[in-house]
């Protein structure tokens, strides 16, 4: 009798062929995926980003610029390095005039200065060069060499430094400075420097600036302070009283020594007048230690100068001297 076999209920029949459809499916993304790895584009490259400062970054961008030789020495940037608004010649000839001062040749030094100031375009380097040609100038003319400023005088058979002065329009204080004597004594034959012409002092209230001039030449100029609300009076004067170490008289009355703080005139005093107008009185021009006075309108009508400045003055120029004010 043959063995009858009896299937299990819910045993299905086994079919051969039941695993090949996954495997065909995983050999298939198998092989795409290899496909498209084989096939991919390959990824642009990225510059590297690096962070660099500002300069760098602007050369970077404008090669042109950061590569051209020019770019880095034009005469502007010159210049700019040494003056704004100066050319590159009149700044050499600034430059030469210093050397010549500091090698002490003065004469040589205060003309170049005098070319700076008239072909400078730049109002700061004009300014400047004007200032150290004045102090050139005042140390030139105390010395004993030759200048525009002076000339020689051969002394006279009974001449004295006093009368030598008046007939000069100078000071024998200026006389002695300007020819290293002390004392009185001269001697017949011997020749002493004496100013080329008499000093001329030109205020000009607008710009607060008091010139002095000598043969219609400017010889240094100065900072002043003017009256208020147009106090100064404008016109043709000529100085009176030169006075060292003045006592003030104040318009309520009084005296206010010197050295007292509430002493308005400094540590010198010339008084000006104008005889056709007589009921000018009282106005001079006078110094002060209160620096922040100068270059406004400060005074009570006199013109006011730094204690240095006006101690120059007064030094330079002998009573009589003309002053000339203008708005």
């Amino acid at each position: 009798m043959a063995d009858i076999y009896v299937r299990p209920y819910g045993e299905r029949n086994r079919n051969p062929l039941r695993f090949l459809l996954p495997v065909l499916l995983i050999a298939a993304l198998v092989g795409g995926g290899v496909w498209w790895w084989l096939e991919r584009p390959e990824p642009e490259e990225k510059p590297t980003i690096t962070e660099t400062p500002a300069s760098s970054t602007v050369a970077s961008e404008t090669p042109k610029i950061a590569s051209t030789p020019k770019v880095v020495s034009t005469p502007k940037a010159s210049a700019a390095a040494t003056a704004p608004g100066a050319s590159e010649d009149v700044q050499r000839l600034y430059d030469e005039a210093q050397a010549q001062l500091s090698a002490g040749k003065l004469a040589r030094a205060s003309a170049l200065f005098g070319e700076v100031v008239e072909k400078s375009k730049d109002p700061d380097l004009a300014m400047n060069a004007l200032r150290v040609q004045g102090r050139v100038n005042v140390k030139l003319f105390l010395s004993e060499i030759p200048s525009e400023y002076k000339k020689t005088y051969v002394i006279q058979p009974g001449d004295s430094l006093d009368r030598i002065a008046r007939k000069n329009g100078t000071t024998v204080d200026l006389l002695r400075k300007m020819n290293g004597i002390e004392g009185n004594l001269i001697y017949p034959g011997a020749r002493l420097f004496v100013p080329a012409a008499p000093f001329l002092v030109e205020v000009d209230k607008s710009d607060r600036k008091l010139d002095l001039t000598i043969n219609g030449q400017l010889f240094k100029r100065y900072a002043v302070g003017v009256g208020r609300y147009g106090k100064t009076p404008v016109g043709t004067f000529f100085t009176v009283v030169h006075q060292e170490n003045p006592d003030w008289t104040p318009p309520s009355g009084g005296i206010v020594k010197f050295g007292d703080p509430r002493n308005v005139l400094g540590t010198r005093w010339m008084s000006f007048e104008d005889k056709a107008r007589p009921e000018l009185k009282g106005f001079g021009i006078h110094g002060t230690s209160a620096r922040d006075s100068i270059g406004g309108e400060t005074s009570n009508g006199c013109i006011r100068m730094l204690n240095e400045d006006v101690e120059e003055v007064f030094m330079l120029i002998p009573r009589g001297t003309k002053v000339v004010i203008q708005e």
